[in-house]
């Protein structure tokens, strides 16, 4: 097999796991057992098994491990919070 065909059986192998995940969250959503929720603290978006914000979220916690090089130069820096209009 060559490093294309190896390559495009990959993307359909990943393509495919995704949107299956995405459907069992959907399913999991219609039954109640989970929501797409906005953080407390900085309006990202985040799963809970709850129906209201959460206090944080991963982007709140953790920065480093979402936005490497955005953390690497500024280091001092807060989480940059973008206006969100939505009101709970």
């Amino acid at each position: 097999m060559t490093v294309s065909t190896v390559l495009t059986i990959l993307a359909i192998v990943v393509v495919g796991a995704v949107a299956t995940v995405a459907m069992c969250l959907g399913l999991l959503n219609w039954m109640g057992a989970f929501h797409i929720v906005h953080c407390k603290e900085c309006h990202h978006l985040t799963g809970s098994t709850v129906n209201e914000p959460q206090a944080s979220c991963p982007h709140c916690r953790h920065p480093v491990l979402l936005h490497p090089l955005y953390a690497a130069g500024h280091r001092s820096d807060p989480v940059r919070v973008v206006e969100d209009s939505l009101r709970y």
